[in-house]
């Protein structure tokens, strides 16, 4: 059952990558500078300075996404194979191919552009992600282990 979630988690997250893809870059610069808006005003109740800009929050969204995708792309891999390691090769195939279409994908929307910067950007969020997902399953074996020796003692 968990096999299946975790597919169908990747799957809905490449889906969604591909349709912020396919949108206009107006629709998507609405979307940004709600989301710029959104953290101006929460660093502004919380008297911080804004650290960020439009960019920015468009550059950290790309790493996000990317990030959540490898994630879920790794734990489908590892629960489906049995093992990122052994494996690793099949997630960073599709830890690059999923920004390259991506960034294929922004060429055609109005005022889009697709850029090899962004493609570089979203396979480190990957990697970020497969490494988050790789410390978790270490220190679950690891504690698991030490469950295990203290049964046995």
């Amino acid at each position: 059952m968990l096999k299946k979630l975790f597919l169908i988690i990747t799957i809905l997250i490449t889906a969604v990558i591909f349709i912020h893809s396919s949108i206009p870059a107006v629709e998507s610069t609405v979307q940004s500078d709600a989301a710029f808006n959104m953290l101006d005003n929460v660093t502004t109740v919380l008297h911080l300075p804004n650290l960020f800009t439009e960019i920015s929050i468009r550059k950290l969204a790309h790493f996000t996404e990317f990030a959540v995708y490898g994630f879920f792309l790794s734990a489908t891999v590892k629960s489906y194979c049995g093992s990122l390691k052994k494996d690793i090769f099949k997630i960073l195939f599709f830890l690059l191919s999923v920004p390259v279409i991506d960034e294929t994908i922004q060429y055609f929307p109005k005022g889009r552009c697709a850029q090899v910067s962004d493609i570089l950007l979203d396979f480190s969020g990957g990697l970020f992600g497969v490494l988050c997902l790789a410390i978790i399953v270490y220190l679950f074996a690891k504690f698991k282990s030490k469950k295990q020796q203290k049964r046995q003692s």
